[in-house]
């Protein structure tokens, strides 16, 4: 008499056991591998991201000096400089009208315009060889009222006036991320996650060189250099 077909008991615990391996072993390799894909895909994503930091403060870098050639000679303003853990860069915003002279001690400047001027911001005046930098404290109608009395007379004719743009970068270390200022408004994030930013400023070649280092894992520093072609035109005094 045949005995009926199909597995006995113990053959179907070893092939359940067999399965049951197979699946968690499966279900191993699944998640190790989402887990390498996330890591990688949060490396691809902070080398993007620091990239993209490194564009912002090499533009910034580009722009350092510009408009400002004469007034970075006579040491009135610097390009760029590094103090205080900040990278600062600062450059010619636009270009002031004087509407009348203004004679040495006072506080008002009589402009032609106005316009994006507000208080806290920061002018260069030059006459020949000579110059000095004001804040501004109140913007009235056509005119703008200084922290300090100017030490010397500008005319309209001669003189030369500009709104500086100031930049500065920086890492707020406790919350690891690396912020730019304009002009002392507050600072805006241009990455997150950094575990360290540097920069390295050579006067005698105008060339400043960055390195921010992040905290994603695996991730790798990423450097830049830039040369600093308006002080270099201005050689290099203003530095």
């Amino acid at each position: 008499m045949r005995k009926p077909a199909g597995f006995t008991l113990i053959e179907g615990l070893v092939g359940l056991g067999l399965s049951l391996f197979i699946v968690v072993a499966g279900l191993g390799f699944f998640i190790r591998a989402e887990k390498t894909f996330a890591r990688l895909k949060a490396r691809e994503e902070a080398g993007q991201a620091a990239l993209a930091a490194l564009d912002r403060i090499r533009i910034d870098l580009l722009h350092a000096g510009r408009g400002l050639s004469p007034e970075i000679a006579l040491g009135l303003v610097a390009a760029a400089e590094v103090a205080s853990g900040e990278l600062r860069t600062t450059f010619a915003e636009r270009e002031l009208r004087l509407a009348a002279t203004a004679a040495a001690g006072d506080t008002v400047l009589l402009l032609d315009s106005t316009a994006d001027i507000v208080a806290g911001r920061r002018v260069v005046l030059r006459q020949g060889a000579a110059g000095e930098v004001r804040s501004v404290v109140r913007v009235e109608a056509g005119a703008v009222v200084l922290d300090a009395p100017v030490e010397r007379s500008y005319t309209p004719e001669t003189a030369s006036v500009s709104l500086l743009e100031f930049v500065s970068c920086f890492l707020d270390a406790p919350s690891g991320v690396l912020r730019r200022r304009v002009n002392g408004t507050s600072a805006q994030p241009l990455i997150e996650d950094a575990a360290a930013a540097s920069w390295v400023l050579d006067p005698a070649a105008s060339l400043v060189h960055i390195r921010l280092e992040l905290e994603t894992e695996g991730a790798h520093p990423h450097e830049a250099t830039v040369f600093l072609k308006n002080a270099a035109l201005a050689g290099n005094a203003g530095l």
